[in-house]
């Protein structure tokens, strides 16, 4: 599943208790050495013990589409693992078994030899009258219930979104099976499974693995059965089932080893099923590759179905599923395309990279699911191999600086962990990018001839099983002969990752340049250590030579220095220094790498390594003068990289003087790719009249050929000019009025919600209420909602505190949304609120935790508390400071136009003087 956010997945990103297996005792401690990541009072979590473990499910459903219900029947075969079960040792373990089952009604279980059951609305606990009789046996307990709109898991749609037609559908990662589905909702326990799914005759249905039969009722044409059948161990989190209302679309089957294996995709009514056809239609493809790369897949169809309730998506076994995010008109396929390819293949992977013991390990799914993506770049995207290269080297840099975001700006932790407060706290930027980093950093030290078969050996060996780091470890050392122990150790067991210190040097008598590295992250307090890694270094001189040497850490000493002979005298000077040009190891540098101004800009103008000149534009425009500027900018147009123009754009973004915004709006008339100019638009935000001048232009012009997301940066950067002459065409936006409007899945009317409060006025505020009448009960997809109510939030700084208190009570209206990420976004929305209306409405949001799942509580309650902490916030305070930043902003912009052109001045006649006493 990709981050949420973080996620990235969708990154989304991007994006969690109640937990009640086996757990330690919390243990009393001076610290917390998990800060920002875990409570205090987190404890480690292990797997449950299997002495006796379900090894089958047959689930019959039947629907109540009305009610939001479902009638259930599910009987469960339930082996014994234990080889000696009447040991003492053993006690209760081999006559109990508990089942996850949280809001059930009408309980009750039957079977052999039961001495009963308890249920106490969070657990089954079944009792057997006697242990089983050895290893091996088996028993079988049903259990009858009734669930009437679960909290989570099963989502119905029906009157929420009538637009999308009446179905139900599944997600259910990491543990959310339990609020509809009786079974051990961990990833430990993984049963075959068997659907018997009865609902209209109408209905589509979809459910893991194979067809096996689908039967229209003897008694009532109207009623059918479906049988689905999955011969795979399969744990709940990756159980699946739709029925509904649904269009479908075949693709082409994908040709394996095992034969032909039938493409279909499902979408609700209201989404055309051709946009979700186009956007997944590299998945035949995928397919073939990823079972030539890796091992075959076992499944007898690979199905891929939308739903707006799915979050983000979701790699259910032979059943992927997706949220509306999948689905692209021939516009929106020019914003997204490449992204929900990324997930495509990253779902794909988890197919052969699933099922992990426990949650401490759950690396090994979503770091191999995320380095994948980058490999499928590498070898896919792009005209030309160097292409392909560049663009998977910027993919994994990406992911690196995201990891790097959380662990210097969040929290650290390791890799493998087994403190937590939920098992959802796990999937962060730490599992995804971290973990994906780490094995390109592997794959770097033994070599594609070692790697790639060792990782093909270590899929085919645990098909079927769970597995856990060591496993993983074992048949890299197999096929390496190598001891990798410290590297797990050190990447995966321990804390933090490596900062250097870099300086360069080049000793001209002897001919030598060098760069020297100093590790600075080691902390011993905070089990952060010495990381032993080689760096290679690259130094060109003028002559095209290309000198290699390799900075060698031992994981003992916190320095180490990469030295080349490059050439007695200034020949031998190199004009290019790149580190790391291969890009495979993972690090950051502790302030800039800065070889010398001449260095930087030869770098940026040739270096081979994309990343190597992303980072000398970086320290170019840290601190460029009109002198760098004036260098720079031939260099950032002629730049070949897309993305890496829209990186130069970035460094741009945070400047304000003249040669900064004109470079800038340079680079943005001039991108022609569609990502980076979505990216270019994007630092657009500030205040500057060539902004001003380009936004308006841009979005007017009817060549622009703009896609949805570039006009709503466009629409964003307008607003943040605050200009009344504009307040009209953004309020336009917003109501879908504006001349020429074009949308799709409500993107660019999101943004305009989103913008429309940069103005900072009454009638911003009144504009979003007014929308709030129509949207936020309305047939409206969720991100339509969600940024109305960003911007209500937004707003309500801006306003007196009886405005602010009408916008705040349309942001509660959305807090009981049916739709978890509009609750989620609203929760957040008031503890924004100002006037200490954060405190006063915050138990507004605590009354509907109610409606969240365990894994999403804690971090709802740390945001409700967040806004219980922000009633200091009266409107006499903000409004003075309201007026004192409006009064600053003015100040300075009359200001900085003086001193800019002063500077200019100053720069020019010092300038002219160094030329003249060149001339001399």
């Amino acid at each position: 599943m990709p981050c949420s956010s973080n996620c990235a997945h969708i990154r989304a990103a991007v994006a969690a208790g109640e937990f009640r297996e086996f757990r330690a005792a919390a243990a009393p401690e001076a610290r917390n050495d998990l800060e920002g990541f875990a409570r205090a009072d987190a404890v480690k979590h292990y797997a449950p013990n299997i002495t006796l473990e379900p090894v089958h499910m047959d689930i019959a459903l039947v629907f109540d589409f009305p009610n939001h219900a479902v009638d259930g029947t599910v009987t469960h075969t339930v082996r014994c693992n234990a080889s000696v079960p009447t040991a003492a040792a053993l006690g209760d373990a081999a006559m109990r078994l508990t089942l996850n089952a949280v809001g059930f009604d009408s309980v009750h279980v039957t079977g052999d030899k039961l001495a009963g059951f308890e249920c106490d609305g969070k657990e089954i606990v079944v009792r057997w009258a006697e242990p089983f009789a050895a290893k091996g046996d088996e028993r079988k307990i049903t259990v009858t219930y009734r669930v009437e709109k679960p909290v989570s898991g099963l989502f119905f749609n029906s009157a929420d979104l009538p637009s999308n037609g009446t179905y139900a559908v599944t997600d259910h990662e990491t543990e959310r099976a339990r609020y509809w589905l009786p079974c051990v909702d961990f990833p430990t326990v993984r049963p075959r499974l068997t659907f018997r799914l009865t609902a209209p005759a109408n209905f589509e249905t979809l459910a893991n693995g194979a067809l096996v039969s689908s039967t229209v009722d003897a008694n009532d044409a109207a009623i059918k059965t479906t049988v689905w059948d999955l011969d795979f161990p399969c744990p709940s989190y990756l159980l699946f089932l739709a029925v509904g209302d649904f269009n479908t679309i075949d693709d082409r089957p994908a040709v394996t080893e095992l034969g032909e294996v039938p493409i279909k995709y499902y979408a609700p009514k209201g989404f055309a099923i051709e946009d979700l056809g186009r956007a997944l239609d590299t998945t035949p493809a995928m397919y073939e590759w990823l079972t030539k790369k890796i091992a075959p897949m076992p499944w007898p169809k690979y199905s891929q179905l939308m739903s707006p309730w799915i979050g983000g998506a979701m790699e259910n076994q032979s059943s992927v599923s997706w949220g509306s995010f999948a689905t692209v008109d021939e516009t929106h396929a020019r914003d997204s395309k490449f992204n929900i390819d990324a997930t495509n293949i990253h779902e794909m992977a988890h197919s052969l990279f699933t099922v992990v013991r426990f949650f401490e390990h759950a690396w090994l799914k979503e770091s191999w699911a995320t380095y994948l993506e980058s490999v499928w770049v590498e070898e896919h995207v792009g005209a030309t191999p160097e292409e392909m290269r560049d663009r998977a080297r910027l993919y994994r840099f990406d992911d690196a600086e995201a990891y790097i975001s959380e662990a210097d700006g969040d929290y650290m932790r390791p890799i493998v962990n087994r403190r937590f407060d939920h098992s959802w706290s796990m999937f962060d930027g730490h599992l995804y990018m971290g973990g994906g980093a780490r094995l390109h950093m592997l794959r770097g030290l033994l070599g594609d001839d070692v790697f790639w078969p060792a990782v093909s050996e270590y899929v085919r060996r645990y098909t079927g099983k769970t597995v856990e780091t060591d496993d993983f470890r074992k048949v890299l050392e197999e096929f390496s002969g190598l001891n990798l122990t410290r590297f797990f150790d050190q990447w995966f067991h321990s804390k933090g990752y490596p900062k250097f210190k870099a300086t360069y040097a080049f000793d001209e008598a002897k001919g030598v340049a060098h760069v020297a590295l100093e590790q600075t992250q080691a902390d011993a307090a905070e089990g952060i250590p010495l990381f032993a890694m080689d760096v290679p270094v690259e130094f060109a001189t003028a002559d095209g030579a290309v000198h290699r040497a390799v900075a060698s850490f031992d994981g003992n000493s916190a320095k180490a220095v990469a030295a080349a002979h490059t050439g007695a005298g200034i020949g031998g000077k190199p004009v290019r220094v790149e580190v790391d040009p291969d890009g495979f190891q993972m690090f950051a540098f502790d302030g800039q790498f800065n070889p010398g101004h001449a260095i930087l800009l030869a770098t940026a103008a040739g270096a081979r390594d994309c990343v190597n000149r992303i980072r000398a534009f970086r320290t170019l425009l840290k601190t460029a003068d009109y002198y760098t500027l004036r260098k720079v900018r031939p260099l950032a147009l002629a730049e070949p990289m897309p993305l890496v123009r829209a990186k130069i754009a970035a460094a741009l973004g945070g400047m304000r003087h003249a040669p900064a915004v004109e470079l800038l709006i340079e680079l943005a008339a001039r991108e022609t790719d569609d990502t980076a100019r979505k990216l270019i638009f994007g630092r657009l935000n500030f205040k500057h009249p060539l902004v001003a001048k380009f936004a308006h232009a841009t979005l007017a012009d009817p060549k622009a050929d703009l896609t949805y997301m570039q006009r709503a940066a466009l629409l964003t950067a307008i607003a943040t000019q605050r200009r009344p002459e504009d307040f009209a065409l953004v309020a336009a936006y917003a109501a879908g009025t504006a001349p020429g409007f074009t949308d799709y899945k409500g993107i660019v009317r999101a943004a305009a919600f989103r913008a429309l409060p940069s103005f900072r006025s009454v009638a911003a505020a009144e504009v979003l209420l007014a929308q709030h009448a129509a949207v936020i009960r309305g047939d409206f997809i969720f991100n339509t909602k969600t940024g109305l109510v960003s911007g209500l939030a937004s707003a309500a700084a801006w306003v007196p505190e009886p405005l602010a208190r009408t916008l705040a009570e349309a942001i509660v209206e959305a807090l009981d949304d049916p739709h978890f990420l509009v609750r989620e976004v609203a929760t957040s929305a008031i503890a924004r609120l100002p006037h200490g209306l954060a405190a006063e409405f915050a138990a507004a949001a605590e009354a509907v935790l109610v409606l969240a799942p365990e894994q999403d509580q804690q971090p709802l309650k740390d945001t409700i508390n967040r806004a219980r902490r922000g009633a200091g916030n009266k409107m006499p305070a903000v409004a003075a400071l309201t007026k004192r930043v409006e009064e600053l902003e003015k100040s300075i912009k009359e200001v900085e136009g003086k001193w800019l052109a002063k500077d200019d001045a100053e720069k020019q006649v010092k300038e002219a003087k160094e030329a003249a006493e060149k001339k001399e």
